[in-house]
């Protein structure tokens, strides 16, 4: 009797682990974190059509508050600064990335030491590094906070990523081809104009795209550099720690979401073509 008992209950489990496969289980946690991470961006972007603004249920469907974002002065002229630094930050990382990048493909002293520096600027606290630099580039070297100060610590944000994108996205043979190249007589400069650089340009534009959408969000590391210079981030914070939220800046997450989306997606495609 007792050996029937258990026979069942050993039946029974046999049957509800079937159901519940692990497989399954992995497929609900992927779609529970999907949801816990993609709700508040489908929140954002359907509440920027919303007629009532922060009020629930919708009361109609607009775009009023597209058209308040865009005569926002305050808000057009973040953009155009935090705009103006991307471009600056996106340059000069990626001849610092794409030289870091070609260098590390061979040996030489200090190579790991040269990894922990990199790494470092990603781990680094945002705003304990934005303290730091305040106090070495305005207290120590006397330079007046303004937009451009933020420049050198965006790049420290900036270079690491692109350096990661790069050599994940190099082609496997790129040192065989130079390699063949310098015997067949090129010259280095020959062997990396000809060679070299073709094979690595999509994923150095890659890399570009990623340092450009890093710079445009970033904002605490530039938080105390600024001053009264406010790029996009750091406007989108003062006016929601000012007063609440408003319905133009949905409009606002809505439109940055987007265009830093295209941006990334693009940068994407660019690495994987590179690396097929």
């Amino acid at each position: 009797m007792a050996t029937e008992s258990g026979r069942e209950r050993g039946s029974a489990f046999a049957r509800i682990s079937g159901l519940v496969s692990f497989r399954r289980l992995l497929l609900v946690f992927v779609l529970f974190m999907t949801l816990y991470i993609y709700a508040p961006i489908i929140s954002l972007i359907a509440f920027s059509f919303n007629e009532g603004g922060l009020t629930f249920p919708f009361v109609g469907f607009t775009t009023e508050w597209y058209t308040v974002l865009f005569e926002n002065q305050g808000i057009v002229d973040a953009t155009v600064r935090s705009l103006q630094l991307a471009l600056v930050v996106t340059a000069i990382t990626t001849v610092l990335a794409t030289s870091t990048a070609l260098a590390y493909r061979y040996d030489f002293w200090g190579q790991r030491g040269l990894l922990f520096l990199l790494i470092l600027g990603i781990i680094t606290p945002g705003i304990t590094y934005g303290v730091g630099a305040n106090l070495f580039l305005t207290e120590l070297l006397g330079q007046d906070a303004g937009l451009w100060l933020a420049t050198p610590v965006h790049v420290v944000w900036t270079v690491p990523f692109a350096v990661i994108v790069l050599l994940a996205g190099f082609p496997p043979t790129l040192a065989e081809n130079e390699q063949a190249a310098r015997v067949m007589g090129a010259s280095r400069w020959t062997s990396f104009r000809r060679v070299v650089l073709p094979q690595i340009a999509p994923t150095v534009l890659g890399a570009a795209v990623f340092a450009f959408t890093l710079s445009y969000n970033e904002a605490t590391r530039g938080l105390l550099l600024v001053g009264q210079e406010n790029t996009l981030p750091i406007e989108v914070f003062t006016i929601a720690a000012g007063t609440r939220a408003t319905p133009e800046l949905f409009a606002l997450g809505t439109v940055t979401t987007v265009f830093s989306t295209l941006l990334l997606t693009v940068g994407g495609l660019l690495v994987f073509y590179a690396a097929d």
